[in-house]
């Protein structure tokens, strides 16, 4: 459950500010996502881990996320594939199989949404794929989810496709392809 609390210092205090509106805890809310509201679930989920106007609970958190997730909530796959991946990033060093196991949930999630056209879980997926986290490593199946990804509009994937052709990791190095990219992300 750790991983949560570690993920949340990367991404949880982005993710509330950006996605979910300043939420605190409240009745309405826990009976909202007691009664199957994905976003309310989600929301409790945030609310949880940071200990909004409750004590935080990460065991509480990652359930209300899960139970999200598991309803379709694109945003709760995210949420749960970031922070799972974000907590084997920060253990890799002293726990390799804590992170691996982590980094398997990640791929897990991040495949959720990435079937259902999430662009920032196809970055995840994508990230996973290229760097062998939770997965063997398959630079094409990352430049895969990068361009499709990038055809959605994501600008992240297009500065990972820059990357990648600017330095050749996983395809041949390509300035020109490099700048096509960098300029399409700047748009």
């Amino acid at each position: 459950m750790k991983f949560f609390k570690l993920a949340s210092i990367a991404l949880g205090l982005i993710f509330s500010m950006e996605t979910l509106a300043n939420p605190t805890f409240s009745n309405e809310l826990l009976t909202k996502a007691e009664n199957g509201d994905s976003s309310a679930q989600l929301e409790l989920a945030d609310v949880y881990i940071h200990g909004y106007g409750i004590e935080e609970d990460e065991a509480q958190a990652e359930s209300w996320a899960i139970k999200s997730a598991e309803s379709g909530n694109i945003d709760a796959m995210y949420w749960l594939g970031d922070g799972y991946a974000t907590y084997a990033g920060l253990v890799e060093d002293r726990d390799p199989t804590d992170a691996e196991e982590h980094y398997k949930k990640a791929f897990v999630w991040f495949s959720k949404g990435s079937d259902l056209n999430h662009t920032d879980s196809m970055v995840g997926l994508a990230n996973l794929y290229r760097n062998g986290e939770g997965v063997t490593e398959d630079t094409a199946k990352a430049l895969y989810l990068f361009k499709k990804a990038a055809s959605l509009g994501s600008k992240e994937a297009m500065r990972d496709l820059e990357f990648m052709y600017r330095y050749g990791i996983g395809v041949e190095k390509n300035l020109d392809k490099a700048k096509f990219w960098e300029d399409k992300a700047q748009m």
